[in-house]
């Protein structure tokens, strides 16, 4: 055996496991550990994406519009590079409605009125001769 299988082989039976051929495990913590408690949490599942079938006169915004999604929901879960090339036949997924509690999915500050600087009064240039002329 070469200097480094032993290494493995002796780091192997201080972990509890061989890398040798034909050795047996025993799993010693599954013996003395006591089973773990597993937290109690109220957490709702994500609703399933719904599959959708393109028919011919389909439009990705007419089929967001059905199912009342946004366009750029539809195009971002089926990963759609061209918006306005789909087939008929194409399986699409549609992702659940936004919930309408959950508020605005974004939010624009109000417009401000900026403070612009004031008009100063133009001078009038001195009248451009060309040369030649009179």
């Amino acid at each position: 055996m070469t200097a480094v299988a032993m290494g493995l082989a002796f780091a192997g039976a201080v972990s509890g496991c061989s890398l040798l051929p034909g050795a047996s495990r025993t799993d010693v913590s599954a013996t003395t550990a006591a089973p773990a408690a597993v937290p109690t949490t109220t957490t709702t599942e994500p609703e399933l994406l719904t599959p959708y079938t393109v028919v011919r006169g389909d439009t990705l915004i007419q089929i967001a519009d059905r199912h009342g999604i946004h366009l750029n929901d539809l195009v971002r879960v089926n990963n759609i590079a061209d918006p306005t090339l789909i087939r008929v036949d194409q399986v699409l997924l549609i992702p659940p409605p936004p919930d309408p509690n959950s508020g605005p999915l974004l939010t624009i500050a109000p417009a401000t009125d900026p403070v612009l600087p004031p008009l100063l009064p133009t001078t009038t240039a001195p009248p451009i001769t060309v040369a030649g002329s009179g």
